[in-house]
């Protein structure tokens, strides 16, 4: 069974990713801000990070940027979730700090976990 863990300080949207989740055969983590991710995610690594832009304590770049600088984390897959970074500038970072994929709120569930299944399909692969 594949680990997701997904940062997400919107507590109607971790409800939402739990439902989405649901029945997938995919086990979802939820953390609430970037320090207790980076803490979490360090001591029990998952396959695939889902990355908020927006959090109360640093921004979903700078995860990303401390995810890659881990050695023990630098492996993850990061698919970036954000409802507010649209900009261009935004998004070309988040895809050259590392992440895999870049989607935006709000998003319809079968497309979040058919993205998923397909990083973590091409990750096996590489």
């Amino acid at each position: 069974m594949n680990r997701i863990a997904a940062v997400e300080d919107d507590s109607m949207m971790q409800k939402l990713l739990q439902a989405m989740f649901e029945g997938t055969g995919l086990r979802l983590s939820i953390y609430g801000d970037g320090r207790s991710a980076l803490s979490g995610i360090s001591a029990e690594p998952p396959d695939l990070v889902i990355l908020d832009i927006n959090l109360p304590d640093m921004n979903g770049h700078e995860v990303c940027r401390c995810l890659q600088a881990h050695p023990r984390t630098r492996g993850i897959a990061v698919l970036m979730l954000t409802g507010e970074a649209r900009k261009l500038e935004s998004r070309v970072l988040g895809l050259e700090l590392g992440a895999d994929d870049y989607l935006f709120k709000p998003i319809s569930p079968k497309v979040l976990i058919a993205r998923v299944r397909s990083i973590l399909k091409a990750a096996r692969r590489g």
